[in-house]
């Protein structure tokens, strides 16, 4: 006995099985697991944005300048809200008509709020004495804080004023009064006119 099946059901059984085929590939390709996007990695360093040669002016309660801030470039990371600086400028106003504080540095970085400047590289405060040689403070890392008007560092420390120059490691410079606190290993040479 011979079974030849009619030929639409051969053609069905076919078209059946090339969907059953069809929708179990589909389904391993297509898994729950594949919807869902890959978990995001956050690169430290990527800049939330930038500013090239940034102006930045602080008021004081009084309405009065408190400090002054240029850079050549400066960048605000997406991690943590601080600010990278390259090359700032800081610029210090004291209370009353007393001279400010220039501040200069090779790289900064301002924290979030901007209540801490952190300078790296080349750190220099100068203070402008009449009638006098400028008062210049230099060393390799310095920590401002500008609402206290305080700035200090634990590292080494240069000061140079009217022929004398002594040097210290560690330093405490309250920037209202132009107070200077030395830390420690104080050496101080002293030039007689």
């Amino acid at each position: 006995m011979n079974f030849n099946p009619p030929r639409y059901l051969v053609l069905g059984a076919i078209i059946g099985l090339a969907m059953l085929l069809a929708l179990a590939v589909g389904y391993w390709n297509i898994r729950p697991a594949s919807f869902t996007a890959p978990p995001m990695i956050v690169d430290p360093l990527k800049p939330d944005f930038f500013m090239v040669e940034p102006r930045i002016s602080m008021l004081g309660e009084d309405g009065k300048p408190a400090y002054k801030l240029t850079s050549d470039r400066a960048i605000q990371l997406v991690s943590d809200g601080s600010t990278r600086l390259e090359a700032p400028d800081l610029i210090f106003f004291r209370e009353g008509d007393e001279q400010p504080w220039f501040v200069t540095a090779a790289h900064g970085e301002v924290t979030e709020g901007g209540d801490k400047v952190r300078l790296i590289e080349n750190v220099l405060l100068e203070q402008e004495v009449p009638g006098d040689a400028p008062r210049q403070l230099t060393t390799s890392e310095l920590t401002v804080f500008p609402s206290r008007d305080y700035a200090e560092t634990d590292r080494d420390v240069r000061i140079e004023a009217a022929r004398n120059v002594t040097t210290a490691t560690g330093m405490e410079v309250y920037l209202n009064d132009g107070r200077l606190k030395l830390l420690s290993n104080v050496r101080g040479q002293h030039e007689v006119r």
